[in-house]
């Protein structure tokens, strides 16, 4: 869980005077770079002269160019975004940080995906606010190697008033965190449900909590659900909703709204089904206990069974064999 601390900069801290020293630094490095690649590699390890040296030295001096305007171009692009952000949140009272650093974030990327291999900047947290939320961008990257692929999403936790079964809800649209994912919930976790929501969603559940699962998903939330996320992954942890948006610009005022309607509509749909929510099936606690976070749902309920999802793995392996295999093809046939 994130926590505010004193020592957080201010939401408009420093986004202007910290980008410009790695500017200049990776273009003096490439200014470095390309001197030995126009003044030694050319006309040494090439042994260029006359007209192809002076054009491969004209070339290399406006490739870099290129590359720095196109560095700077992004960079400024990134600062203002992230100063606009920073303002938007402070008009709606909220707290804007731009690295939350590694600190854990829970749901199912923190569960699959190393530390090392997933970022968070652009922290939004409203829990304060009269609809609790927090959100961060995150960039995660599945597979090793040739293989890998990086993804960016909005996720945003929405907290609960009471402990949940977890529930996952993937949309079958294509393409969201829970879909990408090293592993994928069992054929044998998944709920039918009625009407079209199974042809919008796939829900999966722990085994034995099919039905508490339909005490939360009632009909007039599936109805939510389709209306307006039928594009959105989701997970219920604990007493917590994960929804996983693609990386939406929220500097955008038509994309921002459309995000805080939805979270509006989850929070108030989620909150009512999960508030009288209790787990048959978890130890009973003596009255006067103190009970605390993890005591009102069994193990069972928190746990969704996974299989390893086999194709990016097969991709990793077989992408560095594929100009090996053309060889073996192409020299037969053309020699």
């Amino acid at each position: 869980m994130l926590t505010d601390s004193a020592d957080d900069p201010a939401p408009h801290a420093d986004h202007r005077g910290r980008g410009g020293v790695p500017l200049v630094a990776a273009s003096a490095a490439y200014l470095l770079i390309a001197a030995v690649v126009a003044f030694h590699l050319l006309p040494v390890g090439f042994e260029l002269r006359d007209t192809p040296l002076l054009l491969g030295q004209l070339g290399t001096v406006l490739a870099g160019a290129a590359i720095v305007a196109a560095s700077t171009v992004a960079i400024r692009r990134h600062r203002r975004r992230r100063a606009v952000l920073a303002g938007i949140a402070e008009a709606l009272g909220w707290t804007f940080r731009a690295d939350v650093g590694d600190r854990v974030w829970g749901g199912s990327v923190d569960e699959q995906i190393d530390r090392g291999s997933r970022t968070a900047q652009d922290h939004l947290d409203a829990r304060h606010t009269e609809i609790p939320f927090d959100s961060i961008e995150r960039t995660f990257v599945v597979g090793d190697r040739e293989g890998a692929t990086m993804h960016t999403i909005r996720a945003v936790r929405i907290p609960l008033p009471s402990e949940a079964p977890r529930i996952t809800l993937r949309s079958r649209r294509g393409g969201g965190a829970l879909s990408v994912l090293p592993r994928r919930p069992t054929g044998t976790s998944q709920l039918r449900l009625e009407g079209d929501f199974s042809d919008v969603f796939e829900v999966s559940v722990p085994r034995g909590y099919e039905t508490d699962a339909l005490y939360v998903l009632t009909p007039d939330l599936m109805a939510i659900l389709l209306d307006e996320s039928a594009e959105l992954d989701l997970e219920i942890i604990d007493s917590t909703l994960h929804v996983y948006f693609p990386a939406v610009d929220l500097t955008d005022e038509a994309e921002l709204r459309g995000f805080v309607t939805v979270i509006a509509a989850l929070h108030d749909r989620f909150g009512r089904r999960t508030l009288l929510y209790r787990d048959e099936a978890a130890e009973p606690l003596d009255p006067e206990t103190y009970r605390r976070d993890g005591d009102l749902l069994s193990e069972r309920a928190r746990t969704v069974d996974t299989r390893v999802r086999w194709w990016p793995v097969v991709a990793a392996v077989a992408t560095p064999l594929i100009p090996m295999l053309i060889a073996v093809v192409w020299l037969p046939i053309f020699g």
